[in-house]
């Protein structure tokens, strides 16, 4: 019975059944941490208004997603491999501080500086542009949103996920033509205009 416990023994600490107890170790312990740590959830917004003179002013706020531990550290906003999808090249861009924004072609790379402007999970930025394309041809330009964002730097990090920036639509006219009657029609009867006796 002692010969037999000791020949097990041998063959539980023998080199080749260490080596793919470790190896097994390894495998499971990196499927765990690649189910427990996601890469990237980014989104986005994007909403404009008349700057006067043909141009607008462009608010884009982009969120990652509370769900995962990785910050985002850059973007290319309206750009997958090899496209880009503004329908013109914006007149200038602007990120927050410890922000870079560099227009590249119908598009727009954003960068941070350091890891500590970095777009924190479960929070957002806010960055900006101008353009002489109105909000209705930014929504109309097919892919507009399309955008990709990285861990690292701009085309050249992993993890990163393309994402779709949404356009938030300008109020229609209509809409602004009521509203204004309303408010001229509720200002009037506060002034007794349309009191009856």
């Amino acid at each position: 019975m002692n010969i037999l416990l000791k020949s097990n023994v041998i063959r539980l600490v023998s080199p080749g059944v260490i080596t793919r107890k470790f190896i097994l170790a390894l495998a499971l312990a990196g499927v765990a941490a690649s189910l427990h740590a996601q890469g990237i959830i980014a989104s986005g917004q994007v909403s404009g208004v008349a700057a006067g003179a043909g141009s607008y002013n462009y608010t884009l706020t982009v969120s990652e997603g509370s769900g995962t531990t990785t910050p985002i550290a850059s973007f290319w906003y309206a750009w997958i491999p090899g496209q880009f999808f503004l329908p013109s090249d914006p007149t200038s861009a602007a990120g927050p501080t410890g922000w870079t924004a560099s227009i590249v072609a119908n598009s727009i790379q954003f960068q941070s500086t350091s890891a500590g402007t970095d777009i924190a999970p479960g929070s957002f930025m806010t960055f900006s542009y101008s353009a002489t394309f109105s909000p209705a041809q930014l929504a109309a330009a097919a892919n507009s949103g399309e955008s990709v964002a990285y861990a690292g730097t701009v085309d050249a990090s992993s993890p990163s996920e393309q994402f779709t920036v949404q356009a938030v639509p300008e109020p229609a006219t209509p809409v602004l033509l009521l509203a204004g009657f309303a408010a001229s029609w509720l200002g009037m009867r506060r002034k007794g205009v349309f009191s009856s006796r």
